[in-house]
């Protein structure tokens, strides 16, 4: 049964206490010259410097004759609140027909991710990732293919700040057939990716040995859910030492059970926060 992916929302609640996968909008824009246009006001301020800098990273990137390259250096802002570290760096990243530039600002309160490619018209964008300080680690990002079509895919990882329990995010962005663009982004909660399968697994939000497992699978640009797999309870809220196999987390509607173990299949043994999903 196809699952119908959520437009992302920044807020941290709903984040962590959703077992769903969430698709992170993507904002596909050609790279101005101008900012004149822009109404300044108290409340877009900050915003307005942060986007500045990207427009001067990427008039630096464009005056640059090689495809690849790498340079740092500190923003400091107007006012001399505080510094925005820059990093700019250009490669083949994720084809070896297609040079792809990725611009980082860690500014104090956010961590900001954008990727461009070269076009006869300047630099587009292709992917944009922004990460809140106040409600989320930034942990790092790789390029690899994460869900076996043979091509090389941007993820993004985080761990959330706020709320108790395990809480570890990974943003993914699928590049598409043409090699430039991407998907929107997909985010997973303590996922374990197996790109031979195909397959998502991973542990949902919720306290240790009280929480969901799940599955799914990928289907093109999209997320199919496969199954969702916890503990049964007996009516004193007990584990009665099943566990339920489902179509949809509980109270959802729809919801079915599908079957019910006596052990926890050995494809879930090895991904990362079983002992969470364990109880241990």
């Amino acid at each position: 049964m196809k699952y119908i992916i959520i437009a992302f929302s920044i807020g941290i609640v709903s984040l962590l206490f959703s077992c769903h996968p969430k698709e992170r909008k993507t904002i596909i824009s050609k790279v101005t010259d101008s900012t004149k246009n822009t109404a300044p006001d108290a409340e877009k301020i900050d915003s307005i410097r942060i986007d500045s800098i990207l427009h001067e990273a990427t008039g630096i990137a464009a005056a640059k004759q090689d495809s690849r390259f790498q340079e740092k250096y500190v923003v400091t802002l107007p006012d001399s609140s505080s510094q925005v570290e820059v990093h700019l760096s250009s490669d083949y990243y994720f084809t070896k027909a297609h040079p792809h530039l990725i611009i980082k600002r860690y500014a104090p309160y956010y961590t900001y991710i954008n990727i461009f490619v070269k076009t006869d018209k300047g630099l587009q964008q292709v992917a944009s990732n922004e990460i809140p300080y106040m409600q989320a680690e930034y942990t790092g990002d790789t390029i690899l293919d994460i869900n076996g079509d043979h091509l090389k895919d941007f993820v993004v990882n985080w761990y959330g700040s706020n709320g108790c329990c395990l809480k570890a995010f990974s943003d993914v962005y699928l590049l598409r057939p043409d090699e430039q663009s991407f998907s929107q982004g997909f985010e997973f909660i303590n996922p374990t990716f197996s790109p031979k399968e195909q397959i998502i697994r991973g542990v949902c939000y919720g306290h240790p040995g009280q929480t969901e497992m799940y599955k799914y699978k990928w289907n093109g640009e999209a997320v199919d859910t496969l199954e969702y797999i916890y503990y049964e309870k007996n009516e004193k809220d007990q584990k009665t030492g099943k566990l339920i196999v489902s179509n949809k987390l509980p109270d959802s509607d729809n919801y079915k059970v599908l079957r019910r173990l006596s052990a926890i299949p050995a494809e879930y043994n090895k991904i990362d926060g079983i002992d969470w999903f364990k109880g241990r």
